[in-house]
């Protein structure tokens, strides 16, 4: 039998890969996730259209959908187990086929600011922040059933919402995030309020495929963050210098250090 489980002792740096999660702009009539006055968030997945997931709605996100049932959504990633499913053959996932142990899942959504604790108290103003990371620990890949995934993580494995009884289609992935590592974050950090700026941390940290910053006018910063997308490579200065503002700006709002038990082969740390 092929063990599809990785060590963590990895020769290569790892990367930073941001992806987006959550309700977006075209489920603002069904489901948003809510950005209250002290900065603490919910997040709140995506209603599925006509169809019904195999995980429900969280608890804490249920107040902040319309008009939704209970299964209506693909609940992913699974926060309390720490781990994030995807379809790999999608070409907004794409990048995720190269996905290693030790990469870092960065994720941001769209959150709309909310006075109180419930649907009417939605206002429309909105930001785009990253909420949470996952280390990666071990990646099981489509295809294979549960038992190809380490016995300690066999439990939270399955119950990514990616699983379809004991087995993993082809052409999903489910990555099982480091516990000491990983965390849903309890204060949200802006990528982007309004719109983009130079101080934006999108604007500090992202760049395009030609390696050139964002552009202030024109296309939309959207249409660069949208799919899933490799942003630092650690090993690469550069890569580790944008990191590193990355993991300032969470740790500025959350007790998280994103780079804890990393360190910079370029020596710039």
């Amino acid at each position: 039998m092929t063990n599809f489980n990785q060590s963590l002792a990895t020769p290569s740096m790892p990367r930073i890969i941001l992806i987006n999660i959550g309700a977006n702009m075209s489920h603002r009539s069904r489901a948003r996730c809510p950005l209250f006055p002290d900065g603490k968030f919910e997040y709140v997945p995506f209603p599925l259209d006509g169809n019904y997931g195999s995980t429900p709605y969280p608890t804490n996100a249920w107040p902040f959908t319309n008009g939704l049932s209970w299964y209506q959504t693909h609940a992913d990633p699974d926060w309390e187990n720490l781990t994030y499913g995807d379809y790999v053959l999608n070409p907004r996932a794409a990048i995720l086929k190269g996905a290693r142990v030790n990469d870092i899942l960065l994720f941001w959504s769209l959150l709309w600011e909310n006075s109180g604790a419930s649907w009417t108290t939605f206002t429309n103003r909105r930001s785009w922040c990253l909420i949470g990371s996952l280390r990666i620990g071990e990646i099981l890949q489509g295809g294979h059933p549960i038992v190809h995934t380490s016995a300690r993580n066999r439990a939270r494995a399955e119950k990514n919402a990616h699983f379809v009884g004991r087995k993993l289609e082809h052409g999903h992935v489910v990555f099982l995030g480091t516990q000491s590592y990983s965390q849903l974050y309890d204060y949200a950090v802006p990528l982007v309020a309004n719109r983009m700026t130079r101080k934006s941390l999108l604007y500090r940290t992202l760049r395009t495929t030609l390696g050139t910053r964002l552009p202030l006018n024109g296309k939309h910063w959207s249409g660069y963050a949208r799919s899933c997308r490799m942003i630092c490579d650690l090993g690469e200065s550069d890569g580790y210098r944008r990191a590193a503002i990355l993991r300032d700006a969470i740790a500025a709002q959350n007790d998280f250090d994103l780079l804890a038990g990393l360190s910079d082969s370029n020596g710039s740390r």
